[in-house]
């Protein structure tokens, strides 16, 4: 069976590895000290190399990729430690939004939305509880929105007539309370609070079904961060002298270095699987690679001594990113919890 990406997807890969091309950790720094934590300018180069549009379908001006073109994007933003949210900001609001009015400032980049999803006390819970929807106004708050920082709008769930239901905000309203703060990753999450805002909806999306669909891009993210990670550390290893010889000729590095290649390995043959059967359980492969991915980003950061925790290497801001993912609507035993449910 052939694994090799086909042109089209070489090309989505060549795109990322472009646009992210000098991005140190300085680069990512500056980044994240912007309002919001996304630099606008970079964000709208994103959208023109269609990267966002990507995660549209043709009938709303997208590109309508499939699964494995998109996991290929993810991948390689991971590899490249691109420090742009494009599943949280890109890939869901393209998602969502289908249909409506607001999708084709997403995708062009002049709109950027977050969705507000998670409650205080629900960490995990996609069923809106604390929001209320009324009369085509919001009440209640949301926490851990990621990019609402910077979002232009939010997508909302909320529960009305005891079901949840999706909702459009405009984030610069005056009814909307947001409260910015930084998470693991260096990102800008907000804390958002609804004083009967005007609200547009309800979305025709299925948020169970993209939401499943972002688990598989989170892994894919997180497999691309993996393997930089190893290849990062692999390097180093060959370079880092102790006791006058490289420590990568100690044999019992030789073997964590072995582990953490078998571990790469079996994560990236976690995403065909999911690539090659659409009915594979996405909630269990996040959670294999997550716990994967930590493994190999702690190998990582030991190998490297005091400096794979500090701000100036790329190995402890990419352990911080799959620390986020991995936890990102479920950590790894909700997850295994989902499936087990599923079965």
């Amino acid at each position: 069976m052939n694994f090799d990406l086909d042109e089209n997807q070489e090309l989505f890969k060549a795109a990322v590895e472009r646009f992210c091309q000098g991005q140190d950790v300085a680069a990512r720094r500056a980044a994240r000290a912007l309002p919001g934590g996304i630099d606008r300018a970079r964000w709208k180069e994103l959208a023109e190399l269609g990267l966002i549009g990507l995660a549209a379908g043709e009938d709303d001006g997208g590109m309508g990729g499939s699964h494995g073109d998109l996991a290929v994007v993810a991948q390689a933003l991971g590899h490249a430690q691109a420090v742009e949210p494009w599943l949280e900001c890109g890939f869901l609001p393209a998602r969502l939004l289908a249909g409506s009015s607001h999708l084709e400032g997403v995708i062009a980049g002049d709109t950027i939305a977050a969705l507000a999803f998670a409650e205080p006390g629900r960490r995990f819970v996609l069923d809106a509880q604390g929001v209320k929807a009324k009369g085509g106004k919001l009440s209640g708050t949301k926490q851990f929105v990621l990019g609402g920082g910077a979002a232009d709008v939010f997508v909302v769930t909320a529960e009305e007539d005891g079901k949840t239901a999706l909702y459009v905000v405009d984030a610069k309203a005056p009814e909307v309370e947001v409260r910015p703060y930084p998470v693991a990753d260096g990102g800008v999450a907000a804390i958002v609070t609804f004083h009967d805002a005007s609200a547009e909806g309800p979305l025709a999306a299925d948020l169970h079904a993209v939401i499943n669909e972002a688990r598989l891009m989170a892994a894919a993210e997180m497999v691309g961060l993996a393997q930089r990670l190893f290849a990062d550390t692999l390097e180093y290893i060959k370079t880092r002298e102790q006791f006058g010889q490289p420590i990568g000729r100690f044999q019992v590095l030789q073997h964590r270095m072995v582990d953490a290649y078998a571990r790469v390995e079996s994560v990236q043959s976690a995403i065909l699987r999911a690539l090659l059967q659409p009915a594979a359980p996405m909630a269990a492969i996040k959670a294999h690679v997550a716990e994967n991915a930590i493994w190999v980003a702690h190998q990582a950061v030991q190998l490297h001594g005091g400096m794979g925790m500090s701000d100036e290497l790329g190995i402890g801001h990419g352990l911080k990113r799959i620390v986020l993912l991995s936890k990102l609507f479920g950590d790894p035993a909700s997850d295994i919890l989902d499936y087990a449910r599923a079965a």
